[in-house]
């Protein structure tokens, strides 16, 4: 990848977060909006559940919550290692 293909590509995903209201939070709020979206999928898995609705739609929360935790975790853990960014 040239370093223009790079920057176009930094850029793309900066919008995109912008767009989505995330690129200005604080790390310490990222993981808090994580945890909030988790209870949210995490209530409908139960819904899903409880009215025994389509396999497709429960493994695709399923994922959703695993993908999350494991993003919960990598902020964590980047807030850990660089106490100096999450305090700004």
């Amino acid at each position: 990848m040239s370093p223009s293909d790079e920057r176009s590509s930094d850029q793309q995903v900066w919008r995109v977060l912008s767009e989505a209201g995330l690129a200005e939070i604080q790390l310490d709020e990222f993981a808090e909006r994580i945890r909030d979206v988790k209870r949210l999928v995490t209530g409908r898995l139960h819904e899903l559940l409880d009215f025994n609705a389509g396999a497709e739609e429960r493994e695709s929360a399923a994922y959703s919550l695993g993908t999350l935790k494991g993003l919960e975790l990598k902020v964590l853990a980047n807030a850990q290692a660089k106490p100096d960014i999450a305090k700004k």
